[in-house]
Order: C-alpha cells, then structure tokens, then sequence
C-alpha cells in the first residue's frame, strides 16, 4: 500500500513539472517586449554642437519599415515615398535631446539597431566623451555601432544617395566592413574606441566621410581619418597616410599598390594579398628606438608600360618598387603623426607591455620620445602572380 502511494505522489510531482513548463512555454517572452509598429527604429545617429547656445543638436535616420518593404520608395522626390525619416533634437545632453525627440516622435526611439555614429568635427575638437558618455552608459545603443567624422551636417550623410541600397546607415557600415578592398580607411566601433582610451598608451583615430556631388546627386565617400589625441581631434591623415598606418598596425590585408616604372611613362598596379608586421619599441636611457618590419605578398593586376614585367629581373625590380612605396606611406604617417605628438601607432603600449618600468619612468614625457626616436623601417615584399597573362597587354 505504502508503495502504491509513493507511486502515486511521484506521477503527481512529474505531472506538476509538465504542467509549469507547458505554462512557460506557451505564457513566456521578453518581460520588456515592445511591438515594432510602436517604435521609431533608428539606424543612423548624428551629433552636432546646437546652432544656438550650449548642448547638442542630434539626428536620427529613421527607417520606415513599410517602404522598405515596398519596392516603391526611392529615396528622392516625395518625402513620403522615401524609406526614412529624418529627426533632429536639442537638449543641453545627448540624453536629453534623444528624450526631447519624444516632444516630435509619436513612436519611441528604438537605438539597438543603430548602424552608425556620425560625429561633427566641431564637436570632436571640443571633446568626444561627453557626446559618447550616453551611448556607453545606456543599456540599448550597442557597442558595436561605427564611429565616424565629418566636416558636414551628418544630416549631409544620411540624405546622400545610399547607391544599391535603400538607406545610407547601412550602406555605410558595409563599406567599413569590406575596408580591406581599399585598406586606405580604418574602420573603428564605439566599443574599440573606449578601450583604447580607457588604456592612455595611445591616441585614437576614427574614419572621416564627406559627400560628394556626382551627377547631380549627392553621394557619400569615406575620405582619410581623424587623429584623436586624447579626447579631442587635432589633425587629419589622407588615405595614404592612413594605410601607412595600416601597414605598422598589421591591418592590410587586401587593395591595390600602384607603382612608377623607372624609365618609362607607365604604371604597375599590383593587388595585395596580405601583409604583417612587428613592431620592437626599446627603452634606453633617455631615448626610445623603434624597429617597424613588413612583410607583404603581392600579384601583378596590370601594367600601362611595353616592358615584359615578368622575368626574374623584373620581379625583384617590382618588389624594390613596392617596398619603397609602402615604405614612403609609413614614413609619411609617422611625419603626420609627429606633427601632432600622437602616438597613433601605440609604440607607448608596445612599451608599456613589455617594459613596464620604463614606461612609468617616460610616460609623462612620453610626447617628446615619440617624436625624437629614431624609427627603423624594413619592408620585405613578394610577387607571387601575374594573372592570366605572363606578357603585357599592350604586345599581344
């Protein structure tokens, strides 16, 4: 009898199981849910200083799921057809304005989708942390949203022609995301910038873009990077000068080499299939050394010259040419660099992590050895390919 009961409470207690996980199953989901025909989905923010007084002025790209749904809208002529809106707000904190878009919004600002971060210049001079602070602190943007300057309106930005897509945020954050077809951009999250400034071994940089006019329209293109030092922006590198700072950084791994053909009015174009790079930053008494090496590995993708490129001869002339290339672009962004004393190549962390003592004992001079120490550049290069062709085009 005794047994039978046992039995009997055990079924009971496992039915009782059954029963509260079927109940939160078909009861469950996100406690915060919130429905999407009652949000305002934003994929692109804009921060600019307010035209009149202290504060912010920020903009929002709103998509409108209906349209982009609908392969109507184009982007141009009738506003309602387009597959955004565009929002401005004030308020004496990016907090605050993004609240006070609720005073214009009859839907609530979504930001956990947002694309990108398109800072004005102005307000990057003046200091970037007090316009980030909220976008950290706050649980819905996300840390992986891109970061980005312009001399412009970022209104500029999110109303230039997005091209083959729909909106202009996320055509944006593809382009940083292929950077490596070009390597003459450097691509950075918001998660990424506060980690490099939290550690103060080194200063920043964040991509720039502008627009440009093309026929008739106006269209975006990512144009050179920002040199934040500190908090604050102080200078510019062009895209060459970018990609020198790629090439010490480790962070080629794709584009184009265009080279001089001694002797001749001609080019070669050569595509780059992946670099690396070492960097040995030595502490001495007084003084700093740095040896920067890069390795590179290349295929001929065309020339414009009659000569046959292809002999063992010419190969190594390709290569010294290359080398001397990417040797001047580091060269050219170390002389930017020094102009500002930003240590964009974080030879201060390189420093800090394997002598830990010499670092305290520089680090409050640390502006006057970056610039003063003398740099060894070596660049090592091979061309593996020349393509379907072993002659130039120009003799067949």
């Amino acid at each position: 009898m005794v047994k039978v009961h046992g039995e009997r409470r055990r079924g009971l207690t496992k039915g009782l199981w059954w029963l509260v996980l079927v109940f939160l199953v078909f009861t469950g989901g996100c406690w915060d849910r919130r429905e999407l025909e009652k949000l305002a989905v934003v994929v692109g923010i804009g921060i600019n200083l307010a035209p009149e007084g202290e504060g912010y002025e920020v903009s929002y790209q709103i998509v409108r799921a209906a349209q982009i749904q609908s392969p109507g809208g184009s982007g141009s002529g009738d506003e309602e057809l387009r597959p955004f809106w565009i929002l401005r707000s004030r308020g004496p904190t990016v907090f605050e304005a993004i609240r006070n878009a609720t005073l214009q919004s009859s839907r609530r600002l979504f930001l956990s989708h947002n694309q990108v971060l398109v800072i004005n210049e102005a307000v990057a001079r003046e200091g970037l942390m007090p316009a980030l602070d909220f976008f950290i602190r706050d649980h819905e943007p996300r840390l992986t949203q891109w970061l980005l300057l312009t001399a412009e309106d970022p209104v500029q930005i999110f109303d230039a022609s997005a091209g083959l897509e729909r909106v202009s945020s996320q055509a944006i954050s593809d382009l940083l995301q292929h950077y490596q077809l070009t390597s003459k951009i450097r691509p950075v999250r918001l998660s990424d910038y506060i980690a490099l400034t939290m550690e103060k071994t080194a200063a920043n940089t964040l991509p720039r873009i502008r627009t440009i006019e093309h026929a008739g329209k106006k269209e975006y293109i990512l144009d050179g990077t920002g040199i934040i030092k500190g908090d604050k922006l102080v200078g510019f590198l062009d895209p060459k000068e970018t990609r020198g700072l790629l090439w010490v950084l480790g962070e080629v791994q794709g584009g184009v080499l265009t080279v001089d053909v001694p002797g001749e009015k001609g080019k070669a174009t050569l595509e780059i299939f992946d670099s690396a790079s070492k960097v040995t930053v030595q502490a001495e008494a007084e003084q700093i050394r740095v040896k920067i090496e890069v390795q590179m590995r290349s295929g001929l993708g065309t020339q414009t010259v009659y000569t046959d490129l292809s002999t063992p001869d010419q190969f190594k002339k390709l290569e010294q040419w290359q080398a001397e290339v990417i040797k001047a672009e580091i060269e050219a962004a170390l002389a930017k660099a020094r102009a500002y004393k930003a240590d964009i190549f974080g030879f201060g962390r390189l420093l800090f992590g394997r002598d830990n003592r010499s670092w305290q004992r520089l680090a409050p001079d640390w502006e006057r050895y970056f610039v003063e120490a003398p740099v060894e550049i070596k660049v090592k290069t091979a061309v593996e390919e020349l393509g379907l062709s072993t002659r130039p085009a120009l003799e067949l």
